[in-house]
C-alpha cells in the first residue's frame, strides 16, 4: 500500500487532470443529463462495447471473425454483470423485499431522450477526444492502449465490484443518512460511488510502468 501511495504521488500532474476531467464530464452528465443510476452503469456498457468495436480499427490483422467473437464475449460479460447490479440497486432503493429486481428494471422506466442525448454526447467526446489522441501520437497503439484499453479494463472491473460495494458501502452509508433523518437518492448515492471508485482505479492502472503498457498495446487480448 505504501509503495502505491508512492507511485500515485509520482503521476504527471497532466495524467491526474486529464482522469478528473473524464469522470468530471461524467458527473456532468449525470448531474445535469439526468442520468439515474442504472442509466448509468448501461452508459458505460455502451461505452465499452463502442470502444471494443473501433479498436478493432488498430488490429485489423486479427481478422472480423475474432473481433466479432471479442464483442460476442463482452456482451455476455456486461449482461451478466448488469443484471447484478440492477438487483443490488433494487435492494438499495427498495429493501431486501422480494422486489429488488422489479425495482431496478423500474428505474428503467424513467429514462427520457435527455438521458439518452447526454449519453451520446458523453460517449461522443471521448470518443473523437481518444482518436485524436491516438492518431496523433507517434505510437498510435500506445496511445490507445493508455487512453481506452486501460480505462475499459477499469470500467468493467468498477462495474464488477460495484456489485459488492453497493452492499458493503452503499447501504451502510444509506441506513446512516436515514438514521441522521437525511432521506438520500440511492441512485445519486450509487452513481457518485461508482464514478469515485472508477476514478480511484484508473489512477492505479496509471502507474503502470511503460514496458508492461507497450506489451498490452503490442496484444491486448487475452487469447
Amino acid at each position: 500500500m505504501t509503495e502505491l501511495r508512492a507511485q500515485l504521488r509520482l503521476l504527471p500532474r497532466r495524467t491526474v487532470v486529464a482522469v478528473a476531467a473524464a469522470h468530471l464530464l461524467l458527473l456532468a452528465c449525470i448531474a445535469w443529463g439526468g442520468l439515474h443510476y442504472v442509466m448509468v452503469q448501461l452508459l458505460l456498457a455502451v461505452e465499452l462495447l463502442v470502444f471494443n468495436l473501433a479498436t478493432a480499427l488498430f488490429y485489423p490483422k486479427r481478422g472480423l471473425g475474432r473481433h466479432i467473437t471479442d464483442l460476442l464475449k463482452m456482451v455476455a460479460g456486461l449482461a451478466f454483470v448488469l443484471f447484478f447490479l440492477v438487483v443490488t440497486y433494487g435492494i438499495v432503493a427498495e429493501g431486501d423485499n422480494g422486489y429488488a429486481l422489479m425495482a431496478g428494471l423500474t428505474a428503467l422506466r424513467g429514462i427520457g431522450e435527455s438521458a439518452v442525448a447526454w449519453t451520446a454526447f458523453y460517449i461522443v467526446v471521448r470518443m473523437l477526444v481518444s482518436l485524436w489522441q491516438a492518431r496523433t501520437a507517434p505510437e498510435p497503439r500506445i496511445a490507445w492502449a493508455q487512453s481506452v484499453l486501460a480505462e475499459n479494463a477499469v470500467t468493467f472491473i468498477a462495474m464488477f465490484l460495484m456489485v459488492f460495494a453497493t452492499f458493503f458501502v452503499g447501504v451502510p452509508i444509506m441506513i446512516a443518512l436515514k438514521f441522521v433523518g437525511f432521506d438520500p437518492s440511492a441512485s445519486v448515492l450509487l452513481a457518485g460511488l461508482m464514478v469515485a471508485l472508477r476514478f480511484a482505479l484508473t489512477l492505479v492502472v496509471a502507474t503502470l510502468p511503460p514496458h508492461e503498457m507497450a506489451a498490452i498495446a503490442a496484444d491486448p487480448y487475452l487469447d
